[in-house]
């Protein structure tokens, strides 16, 4: 049996003996791990990871010098380096000298809350007072808990998410030592003995339910929280604890479609079914109008590594479910280099390819202007210069300082956008793909050799000589085709149909000046009414429709700038989604990139 940080602490605590609890507080830029912890024992044995390497030895030197003065504790800040990167990322480490009683009376009662499967969170206050403090699941406190940590420590049960807050008045590192994931196994065969001995390793509690005494006892599942024997999984279920948090394995012939049926109705996050494809087919047709369920559904089961043992079947399974858990895409390591994709603009035509390429699972950084001059605001990332984080689609993406805070932020699938208009970054990243969403109409500085692939949206680029690939952006029967020799159609400079309207559509400044309006995306409008100002020449809406596109105020515009858009369709015309015209763009770009790193 492994032994866990907590249970070390709390043994070296029982004995009266002195350590030093070591914990990642932040990552920046790269780094082999976000979140870890280990304790460092008076003769330098290490229990539990920080990641190992040459920030662990870092880290477990400074611990045996704390332990020889009088400190408390010791913030650090070690410096990454991977090759002939010196400052490749940074992790700042805390260093907590466990001398004192109080301390080693918290670590013991941390310990008895994980020792009994309790959801807590353990909270290390830097700011204003150095303390150890706790919250378990069912309102018991460790500590002199400050009313900030409350109040996070709740949410972060909620959110089931660790954080590292940092204010002026309060910085707190809050952590999850036990994982509210969980696993209930369908069947007592060998294939789930084998994932519960895999599950207890990677600290997954299990619960097992069975039809057979004899494959439901300790001896074959001595760490299970429960085994259940009943008849029936609808009996056994009244016994059982699922939630949002449950993984589901139904490895036994026991069980049937109608089991697999009372566990998708439940608020279960996976579901994997041992079986053929045929049983697979068979699931997935009677599942077919439910695709909540159908999403939840993985039948065969595990990934494709080429399991035939259970132990084998065991690793692909456990593999499958932290994918799920973690919302990763299961790749291997080696390739994320090979995802990271580069986008020049964040307007709503780049949108619609960003959160493509986002839900297909690449890694994408979207490069923008201090003031972007987009105007479909509500389903522009780029707006995330002016608001610091927007939400498109129900993704996120955050204005960040630098490469380091951008990579941090696609670790937690957020979307960086960057302001770097000339792509000062570009040698840094080293994108897979560059995709230039600038719509400028004109080429502003990319070359075809900027990255092993280079995409270009719309006008202004010529195939194999700016780029490798350009695609047409203009409304019509060509609309998201690929062109590998040539250019997209020239820009008329009249706006596509949309109801019968083209140019009346779109509204453009008098004069130039200051932009300033008083009115929201999203209002409907009359002709004749005036929608913004420049300077104090009004702006007066042609036509009757809703406002789909309004700039910034406050932003200098030239004459004859496009500062609004006025759908026709009035009503029915969606502001809050991604048009038709930007996924049908996006679609090709797709095309593009998989087609090229499936032939590389």
């Amino acid at each position: 049996m492994n032994t866990t940080v907590l249970q070390q602490a709390a043994y070296l605590s029982e004995h009266n003996q002195v350590f030093v609890f070591v914990i990642i507080l932040k990552t920046e830029g790269s780094a082999s791990r976000s979140q870890g912890t280990m304790v460092v024992d008076r003769e330098g044995a290490i229990t539990g990871t920080i990641g190992g390497g040459e920030t662990e030895a870092y880290a477990q030197r400074q611990a045996l010098i704390l332990l020889s003065t009088q400190e408390r504790s010791r913030h650090l800040m070690f410096t990454v380096q991977q090759g002939e990167i010196q400052d490749a990322g940074t992790v700042h480490l805390l260093l907590l000298a466990c001398t004192s009683e109080s301390l080693q009376k918290a670590f013991i009662q941390f310990r008895s809350w994980e020792e009994h499967q309790l959801h807590h969170v353990m909270g290390i206050q830097l700011h204003p007072s150095l303390s150890l403090m706790g919250l378990c699941e069912g309102g018991a406190t460790i500590g002199e808990v400050h009313p900030n940590f409350l109040e996070q420590a709740k949410k972060a049960l909620e959110d089931e998410s660790p954080r590292y807050i940092e204010t002026p008045s309060w910085t707190c590192h809050l952590s999850i030592p036990v994982k509210a994931h969980n696993l209930l196994l369908i069947g007592g065969g060998h294939v789930n003995q084998a994932v519960a001995h895999l599950a207890h390793t990677v600290g997954l509690p299990t619960q097992v339910v069975e039809t057979r005494c004899a494959f439901a006892t300790e001896e074959l599942f001595p760490f299970a929280k429960s085994r259940i024997v009943a008849p029936t999984l609808k009996e056994a279920l009244s016994e059982m604890h699922i939630n949002r948090h449950t993984a589901c394995v139904i490895a036994s012939h026991a069980f049937d479609e109608e089991s697999a049926r009372l566990l998708l109705e439940r608020d279960i996050t996976y579901l994997g079914v041992l079986g053929s494809r045929h049983k697979a087919k068979k699931l997935a047709a009677s599942f077919a109008g439910h695709p909540e369920a159908l999403h939840k559904l993985h039948c065969p089961i595990g990934l494709d590594i080429g399991s035939e043992t259970p132990q084998e079947i065991a690793v692909s399974v456990i593999a499958e479910i932290m994918k799920v858990f973690h919302q990763k895409t299961g790749s291997s390591l080696r390739n994320l280099g090979r995802k990271v994709v580069l986008v020049r603009g964040g307007g709503d035509l780049a949108t619609g390819v960003i959160l493509r390429l986002h839900r297909s699972g690449y890694r994408v950084i979207v490069l923008e202007t201090e003031q972007p001059s987009v105007i479909r605001t509500t389903v522009s990332l780029a707006q995330a210069m002016y608001a610091g984080t927007v939400v498109v689609e129900g993704i996120q993406g955050r204005r960040c300082a630098n490469i380091k805070e951008a990579f941090n932020l696609l670790e937690v699938n957020t979307i960086p956008i960057l302001a770097d208009p000339t792509m000062e970054c570009l040698q840094e990243i080293q994108p897979v793909c560059l995709v230039d969403a600038i719509m400028a109409k004109r080429n502003l500085g990319t070359s075809i050799g900027d990255a092993p692939l280079v995409i270009a949206l719309g006008p202004g680029f010529e195939a194999g000589v700016d780029a490798d690939v350009v695609i047409e952006t203009k409304r019509g029967h060509s609309l998201g085709r690929i062109i590998r020799a040539g250019s997209a159609i020239p820009n008329t400079g009249i706006p596509g149909l949309v109801d019968g309207f083209g140019k009346e559509r779109v509204l453009h400044s008098p004069k130039a000046g200051i932009f300033n309006s008083n009115l929201t995306i999203g209002e409907l409008v009359h002709a004749g009414q005036v929608i913004a100002t420049v300077d104090t020449e009004p702006i007066t809406a042609p036509i009757d429709g809703k406002l789909r596109g309004l700039l910034n105020s406050g932003l200098y515009v030239s004459e004859h700038f496009k500062v609004a858009d006025i759908d026709p369709r009035g009503a029915e015309a969606d502001h809050t989604t991604v048009s038709e015209k930007a996924y049908a763009i996006a679609g090709a770009v797709l095309e593009v990139l998989d087609g090229f790193l499936n032939r590389a």
